[in-house]
């Protein structure tokens, strides 16, 4: 996934250089710089991150251009189809990796929430906000201590604990409404912001280590909303297009991990991102909680296929390990030349997309000390450096350095790159020089794209002057429908003037644009009727009725709402 590693490079100006002398920045070796061997070098790339599969800011600009989610991921894995798959399973997710200790503490998101359930082998202790538990090793079990109006009490140890919370699929004894769970390393973190997880349940998993038994923390969440919900690898403020096509990869590559089984020393099949696998980036509540959330949430929404499917990536039937990166240079890198080995759909492909102004990557520049350029190459003094080969992205394979004795030493472009802590191994010139070469890459056409019939004038524009009848659409519905959750309800209505076969279409307000969810067609009377058999979650919101005929509106009917309440 995209680095997360600040560049460390430090840029040396000529002034700073001549006011401090270059002897004491440099040390010894820069005493040969009248031998030729200059002060400092300078770098121009672009890119961040390994380069392979999809580029994000890539993402962002083909969908600017056009492209919608399918298009952009079938150029990026190449030989791939974008088809449903079932991803209603639980994926375990490492918050906290081989830790000493673990700290919890509930959160209440409404009046009614707050309670945690926190169970220790057979003994089930339910705890309010006021109350802090904390895990730690003891001998081969997990210890648990209840800390609550300042007294704290030993719940016991025990191989076997998890953390269930209020307003969640499965809360056990934690009865109430929406709850967070707040989980850290450190008690003085719990007064932090993030890590904090809203859906599924809490393990800590005790597993041997070279330096004794440790603590794993793992969220047990659903992969279809629950997981791709939390993630946070792009902004939800970037185009629907390329926020749709990184749920579809973060859905592919959850579904390739879960195929993979399960990860014994994090006791997970993914990371949060923070490492040790450096998975993809899962804030919990932290990304539908920020910012335009609610953007992403939709963007996640509109790649379900059914409660229980979603559209993933497949190759040959089976979902991808969708690797994705911040920004290539210009063109993607196969996995053979970053990793070794090879994956039929992820090959080098051309991304000019990546070039957009809003692209903070889209180019750079680092000035390189002497200092740190001798040694990424591990001798005393270099007096120039050239790329002498590159992968067929453009990105730096080998790099060559010229001594002041006339000497050249070889540094694979993965080494130099590691040494000198770059963004990107898409190294364009060193110096002003190009070295080899950088590859022509041939530029894809542009989308074609098909313009399906308007369902619904933009709201911002006039619409034309209709050509057919006008009517009106009555609802015989209630405006505000409650149901219980699993049952069904029927919407009726008429069309007046009445007429029978009439298109009828039941659709659903998602973000700013109205989603056909349903069609039927109107009796002789002009009566209409739509029976929802299940009432599940997607079954709640603001809807409305829309009469079409010849691919015009005919009529549109007042706006209702559905809420779907728990059983019982």
């Amino acid at each position: 996934m995209p680095p997360r590693r600040p560049l460390a490079v430090t840029a040396l100006t000529g002034l700073l250089a001549g006011a401090l002398g270059i002897g004491s920045l440099m040390g010894p070796s820069a005493a040969s710089a009248d031998e030729g061997a200059p002060p400092a070098f300078t770098l121009d790339g672009a890119g961040w991150g390994h380069g392979v599969g999809m580029s994000q800011w890539g993402a962002y600009g083909m969908a600017k251009a056009g492209y919608d989610a399918a298009g952009i991921v079938t150029h990026y894995y190449q030989g791939t189809q974008v088809v449903p798959v079932q991803d209603d399973m639980d994926i375990r997710v490492a918050l906290l990796h081989q830790t000493q200790r673990v700290f919890v503490r509930s959160e209440a998101m409404d009046p009614s929430g707050g309670a945690v359930e926190v169970s220790v082998g057979g003994n089930v202790v339910v705890g309010s906000p006021l109350d802090e538990f904390k895990f730690t090793v003891r001998g081969a079990d997990v210890g648990v201590e209840r800390t609550a109006g300042g007294q704290t009490v030993d719940l016991g140890a025990s191989p076997q604990v998890s953390v269930r919370w209020a307003g969640t699929r499965a809360p056990g004894a934690a009865a109430g409404g929406p709850t967070l769970l707040n989980v850290a390393r450190k008690q003085d973190n719990l007064d932090s912001a993030g890590h904090r997880y809203r859906y599924g349940h809490l393990e800590i998993v005790p597993i041997s280590t070279k330096s004794g038994v440790r603590l794993n923390a793992v969220n047990v969440v659903r992969v279809h909303d629950e997981y791709l919900y939390g993630i946070a690898e792009v902004s939800s403020s970037w185009p629907d297009a390329a926020m749709q096509a990184q749920a579809l990869a973060a859905r592919s590559y959850a579904v390739s991990k879960i195929d993979s089984g399960v990860r014994v020393a994090c006791s997970c099949h993914v990371d949060d991102g923070g490492g040790p696998y450096a998975d993809q980036t899962f804030t919990g509540w932290g990304k539908p909680s920020a910012a335009m959330g609610d953007r992403w949430i939709a963007a996640v929404n509109a790649t379900h296929a059914s409660d229980v499917t979603g559209n993933a990536i497949l190759h040959e039937g089976k979902a991808i390990r969708a690797f994705y990166h911040s920004s290539s240079g210009g063109a993607t890198q196969s996995v053979q030349d970053v990793w070794g080995g090879t994956l039929p759909y992820v090959i080098s492909v051309p991304d000019p997309w990546m070039r957009v102004p809003e692209n903070p990557h889209a180019a750079w520049q680092v000035v390189v000390p002497q200092a740190s350029m001798a040694a990424a190459f591990g001798v005393p003094a270099v007096s120039s450096v050239d790329v002498s080969e590159r992968d067929a992205s453009g990105a730096v394979r080998r790099v060559s350095a010229q001594l002041p004795d006339g000497t050249v030493v070889t540094r694979t472009g993965p080494q130099w790159a590691t040494a000198l802590n770059l963004r990107s191994r898409y190294v364009n010139t060193v110096d002003g020089k190009v070295g080899v070469p950088l590859p022509a890459v041939a530029v894809p056409s542009a989308p074609v794209v098909e313009v399906p019939p308007v369902e619904v004038p933009p709201a911002e524009t006039a619409p034309p002057a209709p050509t057919v009848m006008q009517r009106t659409v009555s609802l015989l519905t209630p405006g505000a429908i409650e149901v219980k959750k699993g049952k069904r309800y029927k919407v009726v209505g008429v069309v007046r003037p009445g007429q029978r076969k009439l298109k009828v279409w039941r659709q659903k307000l998602v973000g700013a644009d109205w989603k056909t969810v349903e069609r039927t067609r109107t009796n002789a009377k002009g009566r209409y009727r739509f029976v929802v058999k299940d009432a599940g979650r997607k079954a709640a919101g603001t809807f409305r009725i829309l009469v079409v005929k010849k691919n015009e509106v005919a009529g549109v009917s007042p706006e209702f709402a559905v809420t779907i309440r728990a059983r019982g």
